[in-house]
């Protein structure tokens, strides 16, 4: 049995039953096998409690205001310098640059055929997770996604793994301190995996889960934000020359992009027993329970009736996220939400404690550099997605 459900109320209290289990993965099991996402119940919070340490608001701080400016300049200065791009690849090498980072995974940004060799991994790890959605053969998807994962193996996890195990060594040994360690999931994983009891395996697929889903995500939101910044722009011209120079309006624009374009526009669950909603909707044992992420983000009775309009300067009602559900809710929420939404816009908060989101400031580094789009090449949808992922957009960088 099917069952839908797609208004807002519906929608958050699914996302908080402890009751409904993860079911969105199952034929991206090549990728998202025993990953955070896929895990349910006990070993889930554990899993979560673990990698929580690592996901706090000072070390998103840290990330956004040491490591993310670095990074997006050395990605997008080959386009700035060449005056011409394309936000498909702009978006996913500054997110996956990022991401890896974060991940655990040792890479220069600045080494041009390095990054162009790890995005085409990760590229191909995003294509097995969301497998579901793929108008291609599956088990040809599943087939290139085997030998990306071999080869990235190989390249890059176990030199990465090689030299944190070596640092792990030096730590037991007291030759360093804790606080010399490196901030990223591989280390975390690695220093407790003997305590969670995680193979290998599991550890190796939770770093390909890691760099698909924050490179995939966040590039997806950056050409998301850019287009309807740039749409939003031929008819209010003064926004968009806003956006060149206000950050903050920048997130508002991001913020809007995400809630009429989620990530993953739905979510599936599975009830482990039967769920009944505040309103006597029942949810049987073993149904199929799809989260319409878009039309509970545009539900009129919370958006207003111009909840399908795209409007940066649209106000919420309180205890509602401009962004909608995008990032999920309750146990399976987005662990790196703060990262890359940032905080909700509060112009009493000092600016040293403001976190404007990665998405943002890819954003706004874009229209700070003159990017604009190209008028003769128009932006290309994929084809092989039924999600609404543009395979091509091309811009240029106007001095």
């Amino acid at each position: 049995m099917m069952i839908e459900l797609s208004n807002w109320l519906h929608v958050k209290e699914a996302f908080r039953s402890k009751h409904l289990r993860q079911a969105g993965y199952t034929e991206g099991a090549i990728v998202m096998e025993g990953t955070l996402l896929d895990l349910h119940g006990l070993e889930h919070r554990e899993r979560r409690r673990l990698e929580n340490r690592l996901f706090r608001r000072e070390i998103f701080s840290y990330w956004e205001h040491e490591i993310l400016g670095e990074t997006i300049d050395a990605t997008m200065k080959p386009f700035v310098e060449k005056g011409a791009g394309d936000l498909a690849q702009i978006g996913y090498r500054c997110a996956m640059n990022l991401t890896a980072t974060i991940a655990g995974i040792d890479q220069d940004p600045r080494d041009e055929e390095q990054t162009d060799l790890l995005y085409s991994k990760v590229k191909k790890f995003s294509e097995g997770a969301t497998i579901m959605h793929s108008t291609r053969d599956k088990d040809e998807v599943r087939s290139e996604v085997r030998k990306a994962m071999e080869s990235f193996h190989r390249d890059f996890f176990l030199p990465s793994k090689n030299r944190r195990e070596e640092l792990l060594l030096e730590l037991a040994s007291g030759k360093i301190s804790e606080d010399a360690l490196p901030r990223d999931v591989f280390t975390t994983l690695l220093n407790n995996a003997e305590s969670l009891k995680l193979d290998d395996d599991v550890v190796f697929r939770e770093i390909c889960f890691y760099l698909q889903a924050g490179a995939h995500s966040t590039a997806n939101a950056f050409t998301h934000t850019v287009d309807d910044l740039f749409s939003w722009g031929e008819q209010n011209p003064s926004d968009l020359e806003l956006a060149r120079n206000d950050l903050s309006f920048v997130q508002r624009c991001m913020h809007e992009s995400l809630r009429l374009s989620p990530a993953s526009p739905v979510a599936l669950r599975t009830p482990l027993e039967d769920v009944e909603l505040s309103d006597g909707t029942l949810l049987p044992e073993g149904a199929h329970v799809v989260l319409d992420l878009i039309k509970a983000n545009r539900d009129p009775t919370v958006f207003g009736n111009t909840a399908d309009v795209y409007d940066p300067h649209r106000n919420v009602p309180d205890g509602i996220a401009r962004w909608g559900m995008s990032f999920g809710a309750g146990s399976h929420a987005c662990v790196g939400a703060e990262l890359d939404g940032g905080l909700e816009i509060d112009h009493t908060r000092p600016n040293e404690d403001a976190l404007y989101g990665t998405v943002a400031i890819m954003v706004h580094a874009l229209l700070s550099a003159g990017g604009t789009k190209d008028q003769l090449n128009p932006p290309v949808l994929d084809p092989n997605s039924e999600r609404k992922h543009f395979s091509s957009y091309p811009v240029l960088f106007l001095s």
